[in-house]
């Protein structure tokens, strides 16, 4: 399905008529523009949250490399689930879950409209898929699927492959024009290292072991971009034969 906007804005109206408890869920592969439409839509609510969903983002200090909302691309909306893990922390999906939902429920008692955003598939699988997972093992499922306490609605944002890897390439050039390899050399810095939870985000270590060995920046910058393009063929590899989906 294609959806131009008066045809997500009518889908997102039809379901909250009905919806006691709603969710949209706006997900896609990274650099498919998640950000700046989940902005869109939360202004055209006019009573929106918005809840990440990218694991990577969940690290104070990782701001750059994960491509996270600043202050002034919030344009005043609520965020929430940002900046909320040192990166010594371990995030699991089931830790996710827990947080998310008890966000969710309370926008939802605040009679505002929760949106949740990202990329991480695990993490969005945790809540609509209503996943349960073994507290004891980092994100080991206990029982088998079941199902969501939310009215769901999730919107994809997906691209043909071509225009994904020359957004992917683009947007890794952004990244380290805007100083990424200063923000590893800082978290370096302040003592964290590559066996850090956090610098699982894909590029940290990467940039870590550059700057400690040296090398070709252009080199590396193509390796980030290269592993990014594989992560995003992963994301729409778990996500193609969801049939809720609506890609825009």
């Amino acid at each position: 399905m294609t959806l131009d906007k008066q045809t997500w804005q009518s889908m997102i109206s039809d379901h909250l008529k009905d919806a006691e408890h709603p969710l949209i869920v706006i997900l896609g592969p990274t650099a498919s523009g998640k950000t700046g439409f989940s902005i869109e839509v939360a202004k055209w609510l006019q009573n929106a949250d918005i809840i990440n969903a990218d694991s990577r983002q969940l690290y104070r200090g990782m701001d750059i490399g994960t491509a996270k909302i600043t202050l002034e691309q919030m344009q005043g909306i609520p965020h929430h689930l940002l900046d909320v893990l040192d990166p010594r922390e371990q995030s699991t999906a089931g830790g996710y879950k827990k947080a998310a939902e008890a966000i969710i429920d309370e926008i939802i008692e605040q009679e505002k409209v929760p949106v949740l955003v990202g990329g991480s598939m695990l993490y969005i699988a945790a809540i609509t898929d209503g996943l349960s997972f073994d507290p004891s093992k980092r994100d080991e499922l206990r029982s088998p699927e079941s199902k969501c306490k939310y009215d769901l609605l999730i919107i994809g944002l997906g691209k043909k492959r071509d225009e994904v890897v020359e957004k992917i390439n683009n947007r890794t050039s952004l990244l380290f024009d805007a100083g990424w390899v200063d923000e590893v050399k800082t978290l370096l810095t302040q003592g964290y290292t590559t066996s850090d939870p956090g610098f699982v985000a894909c590029g940290y270590r990467e940039i870590a072991q550059y700057l400690q060995d040296g090398g070709d920046l252009a080199v590396l910058q193509e390796d980030i971009a290269a592993k990014t393009r594989q992560y995003a063929r992963r994301q729409m590899t778990w996500w193609r034969g969801d049939t809720r989906i609506n890609w825009l």
